[in-house]
């Protein structure tokens, strides 16, 4: 009796081994196995062109404008407005000046003088130091542009004269002050391709 029994479970455990080895071949192998699907290709009877690096949309690149070349700018000739606009400048430098700052105004305008000027601007500077020396007590004049005329312009000659007329304060020693109007005659003349001062004339 013990023999069937143990007959009959090795009987059935055999049976359950082959059942289960069916399984793993038919269906379980096979769904493994299977490659996996693709994705549909889409035909059309027009040729697309392939894609490569070069092609861009529009948007990834600027268009291909000529570039700027500035050496083939054609240079700027000074006219009557721009000296104009050096003597407006000019003036209100020239004409601002203090015993506090040592008038040293007019050693910042010495690049824009002729030789001649800023000699003749040396001696201005000493003078004026000796006659109001900065002990303390305060003397200076401010000066604004406020129009400008071009008495004349020769850029063959290279001389030009532009009156330039301004507005000044003066602020005395003793805390007096004089607003007054005053035009400056500044006398210019090209060398070496620039503009220069050559003369300055305050007008009564």
């Amino acid at each position: 009796m013990d023999n069937r029994k143990k007959l009959g479970i090795l009987i059935i455990i055999f049976s359950l081994l082959v059942i289960a080895a069916i399984i793993y071949f038919v269906f379980i192998r096979q769904i493994g196995g299977e490659p996996s699907p693709t994705a549909p290709v889409a035909t059309s009877t027009g040729q697309l062109p392939e894609e490569t690096e070069d092609v861009v949309v529009p948007s990834d690149k600027p268009r291909n404008y000529q570039q700027y070349d500035i050496s083939k700018e054609v240079a700027h000739t000074v006219n009557a407005d721009d000296i104009a606009k050096l003597a407006s400048s000019f003036a209100e430098r020239l004409g601002s000046f203090s015993n506090q700052s040592n008038y040293s105004n007019f050693d910042d305008l010495s690049i824009f003088m002729t030789a001649s000027m800023r000699t003749w601007a040396d001696s201005y500077v000493l003078k004026t130091r000796a006659e109001n020396p900065y002990n303390g007590s305060y003397y200076g004049i401010t000066t604004k542009a406020v129009g400008t005329e071009i008495k004349s312009f020769d850029e063959e000659k290279a001389v030009a004269e532009i009156i330039v007329g301004t507005q000044r304060r003066e602020v005395k020693i003793d805390g007096g002050e004089n607003n007054f109007t005053q035009n400056l005659r500044l006398s210019f003349v090209k060398q070496n391709g620039r503009w220069l001062v050559d003369g300055a004339y305050w007008e009564k």
